[in-house]
């Protein structure tokens, strides 16, 4: 299952065009020490961070990785919707 997860995460970090090869660098260690959820945190910042375009089903593939290592990965690429990490629920 690990290695399933380092693979798709390797693939999602190939797909994110326009993130510096220093950052691209920084997860592939992240990966490399089995830090994948730190790893899909740090990569959907990034992306968000630097307004990289996310199509459809890239967005889908990291939704699913997001599900698999109970990353919020929404709320991280600015969905200002999604429920916050360690948010407080409002009573409206």
């Amino acid at each position: 299952m690990i290695d399933d997860l380092a693979k798709r995460l390797r693939a999602a970090l190939a797909d994110a065009d326009g993130l510096p090869d220093h950052n691209v660098e920084f997860i592939e260690s992240l990966v490399q020490a089995g830090e994948e959820q730190l790893a899909l945190d740090t990569l959907c910042t990034q992306i968000y961070e630097y307004d990289i375009e996310v199509d459809n089903a890239f967005r889908s593939r990291l939704e699913e990785l997001g599900t698999s290592l109970a990353v919020n990965v929404a709320y991280l690429l600015g969905n200002p919707w999604a429920d916050a990490p360690g948010g407080c629920e409002s009573d409206g």
